[in-house]
């Protein structure tokens, strides 16, 4: 059973948001002190294209998106963040009636290749190291609504968006 993705909107004032440490922080701190320099090239980038959606996600999401990970997750994991394309399933998800994923669980093409945009090649690209994509893998099994087959021949996974999904329990 899918657990529900908190997505209440929290004071500014009081959310945890030190990304990516686990720390509990102001937000003002963390604007102040960010890991990295994204503030500056962010409105550099959006003073020149105004008409782009462009926009940063605020830490506690990104932590929100790992309890989700970890709630539907017997073990205890590691409290790295989620990779960046379960990120983007996830926003899909929260736009989308439906999403369709293609070789995020890979197919009986499995390669060591990254990215598709990319020729890197490593297997952690696949199974993770740094970010849980184990478990974030499982998870998208879990909630794949299409064919089986789909999934292992094509590399298609149907996903559900969060408007059309019963989360009570």
């Amino acid at each position: 059973m899918l657990r529900k993705l908190n997505t209440t909107v929290e004071s500014q004032n009081s959310t945890p948001c030190c990304f990516p440490s686990l720390c509990l922080c102001l937000f003002a701190q963390w604007y102040a002190a960010p890991d990295f320099n994204l503030f500056d090239p962010y409105v550099k980038h959006r003073k020149l294209h105004p008409e782009q959606p462009f926009y940063i996600l605020h830490p506690s999401y990104i932590w929100q998106v790992w309890d989700l990970v970890q709630s539907n997750t017997e073990v205890n994991i590691q409290p790295h963040p989620t990779s960046s394309g379960f990120l983007g399933i996830i926003l899909m998800m929260a736009l989308c009636e439906q999403v369709h994923l293609y070789e995020y669980i890979p197919s009986m093409r499995q390669t060591s290749l990254c990215h598709y945009f990319e020729k890197l090649r490593h297997i952690a690209c696949t199974l993770g190291s740094y970010h849980p994509l184990v478990f974030e893998k499982s998870l998208i099994q879990l909630i794949n609504t299409g064919l089986e087959s789909d999934l292992r021949i094509k590399g298609r996974a149907t996903l559900p968006g969060f408007s059309t999904v019963n989360c009570d329990f």
